[in-house]
């Protein structure tokens, strides 16, 4: 899973069937240091009502079309981060 944080969203007006219906949303990877990570931003399918800059878990797996692309899915909003130093 990636720790991300949505930074867009993506208007889609052709879309495959299985993504009929679904919210589109741009997401950057953070880091260790919860900071953005430069070139790590995906379109992932929002499955869980996430909005602007909510921080959340994303999910890379093969649901689709298993042989033609990978989807990227937002399984959960993070509410907290509690890290031992």
């Amino acid at each position: 899973m990636i720790l991300a944080t949505v930074t867009g969203h993506v208007v889609a007006t052709q879309k495959s069937d299985e993504l009929r219906g679904s919210n589109l949303l741009l997401v950057t990877a953070l880091g260790d240091d919860l900071e953005p990570i430069k070139d790590r931003t995906y379109v992932a399918v929002d499955s869980v009502g996430a909005g602007m800059h909510d921080q959340v878990l994303v999910e890379e797996y093969f649901a689709l079309h298993k042989h033609d692309y990978k989807a990227m899915s937002i399984v959960a909003i993070v509410e907290k981060i509690h890290q031992g130093r």
